[in-house]
């Protein structure tokens, strides 16, 4: 009988010890309860109004709404030590340097960690002395610097004086994913715009036709997904091209919107989708839904750094076998929250005052 206890303690804590590094994440995301105001979660959580308020962007903090989402800050960040884990492999895989990340935690001998603990991360760039490697020749300027050299060209958000935002979506389409995306931006009129991959709108026609003929706008994707900064200009023409001509045949429309594959843009790029009359929309806000799973991560991603002008950028369709389950089910509250807020939405073409099609 008493063995039969041992093992059954011993479960709870292992299941507890696996289950520490989602419940630490979603101590960060606060779903608004009825009856709740901002002074009471803040006195829940222990910690001040103030820095509740310098996380979210709320207009009026005196009115939340039941089911609004709020981002919940901690004082520092952690991470829990989970098995395997050394903690070499740990500082590795945050690129926080060995020394600081036992500094920080006072950790004498660098073998001794466990199960479970939780670790404080040092700040970012708390070690002095480090400098970044000189960048490659094709990514010498920075996307701020590229945007200045490019004005009418290369965009990554819209105007701060305007509360409004712009939800975009790349990778489509398919036939599982997209659909469902339009499925819930029509339940809760949002326009939005999508980054179409040549190739797939080839194989998914009537998903292209209803994208467009439910309010949204298409863009360019190219036709195959590779880093353009790797291509060729014959290649790069080629790949934008091809796939504008697969879509002005599925709806008649010539796009003139387009967003390269993993945003990576150089100084060439930009001056051969100038000469094809393209505008070249990159984002300010990366949910980053095609990594994570979650949708309280995927919140925790998204809601901090949306502000006024914010082009936000989601995935309506993953690489083989990949979910977008989660960008899915995380829509109708992200949607619902950045509302409560006071934002509205609109496609990028009307963020940004530019002509959507040619």
């Amino acid at each position: 009988m008493m063995k039969k206890s041992f093992w059954a303690g011993a479960l709870i804590i292992m299941l507890l010890l696996f289950l520490a590094p989602s419940l630490a994440q979603a101590a960060l995301v606060h779903r608004v309860a009825p009856g709740e105001s901002l002074y009471s979660i803040a006195k829940d959580r222990g910690i001040g109004m103030e820095k509740i308020l310098e996380k979210n962007d709320l207009i009026n903090p005196h009115q939340l709404y039941p089911g609004q989402v709020l981002i919940i800050p901690r004082e520092e960040k952690t991470y829990i030590v989970q098995p395997g884990d050394t903690l070499f492999k740990i500082s590795t895989h945050l690129q926080i340097p060995l020394r600081e990340l036992a500094r920080a935690n006072n950790i004498n001998n660098w073998n001794l960690i466990y199960v479970g603990q939780p670790l404080v991360l040092p700040p970012l760039g708390s070690t002095p002395g480090l400098q970044p490697p000189p960048p490659e020749t094709s990514y010498e300027y920075t996307l701020s610097q590229l945007v200045r050299m490019f004005p009418e060209t290369f965009f990554l958000r819209g105007s701060f004086h305007t509360r409004t935002l712009a939800l975009t979506f790349d990778d489509g389409p398919d036939g599982r994913y997209t659909p469902q995306v339009l499925d819930v931006l029509k339940e809760y009129q949002v326009p939005a715009t999508f980054y179409l991959m040549g190739s797939r709108a080839e194989r998914h026609p009537e998903v292209v036709k209803r994208i467009v003929e439910e309010g949204h706008v298409i863009g360019n994707h190219s036709w195959s997904h590779p880093d353009l900064r790797r291509l060729s200009k014959e290649r790069l023409i080629e790949e934008i091209l091809k796939t504008e001509s697969i879509l002005e045949k599925i709806t008649g429309l010539k796009t003139a919107l387009m967003r390269p594959p993993y945003g990576g843009v150089n100084k060439e790029i930009l001056k051969t989708m100038k000469s094809l009359e393209y505008r070249v929309i990159n984002w300010s806000v990366d949910s980053v839904d095609w990594r994570d799973r979650e949708v309280d991560q995927i919140l925790l991603n998204t809601l901090p750094d949306t502000n006024n002008g914010g082009i936000l950028l989601f995935h309506s369709a993953g690489g083989e076998g990949q979910s977008m389950a989660a960008t899915v089910e995380v829509l109708p509250e992200l949607i619902n929250t950045l509302r409560f807020m006071g934002y509205n939405f609109v496609t990028v073409d009307e963020l940004l005052g530019i002509p959507p099609y040619k």
